[in-house]
């Protein structure tokens, strides 16, 4: 059960991700960069909870860092690549710069806050 607890979040931010690409329709953007905070926050979240998942797994910290980072910058490319297949989206390799961003962020922090809780 508490494998399923760390793993099922990025199964779902992946599904989640994955379905508002599909959409033809585009989200509203109320100031110019917009678009570019949504998708450094939505990776944000993707890449803390595929850590999350990686954790579980018996692999080195330092492997399990540069295995959300490949694995969330090889997703983020893929959605975009996906993009370039929906009526109305495109592909945007700035975009793909937001997702890693977002990524990076939040393995970073997540490494941070774990350094700080452990000299505590």
């Amino acid at each position: 059960m508490r494998l399923l607890v760390a793993r099922l979040p990025v199964l779902v931010m992946s599904a989640g991700i994955f379905w508002v690409s599909n959409q033809s329709v585009t989200v509203p953007q109320p100031f110019s960069f917009a678009d570019k905070l949504y998708h450094v926050l939505a990776y944000a979240v993707y890449g803390w909870t595929l850590l999350l998942a990686l954790r579980t797994f018996p692999l080195a910290s330092r492997q399990q860092v540069v295995l959300a980072l490949t694995i969330g910058f090889l997703f983020a490319a893929l959605d975009e690549l996906h993009q370039a297949f929906i009526p109305g989206r495109t592909a945007d390799l700035l975009d793909w710069v937001a997702d890693a961003v977002g990524i990076a962020g939040a393995v970073v922090l997540t490494i941070v806050g774990k350094e700080r809780a452990c000299t505590k």
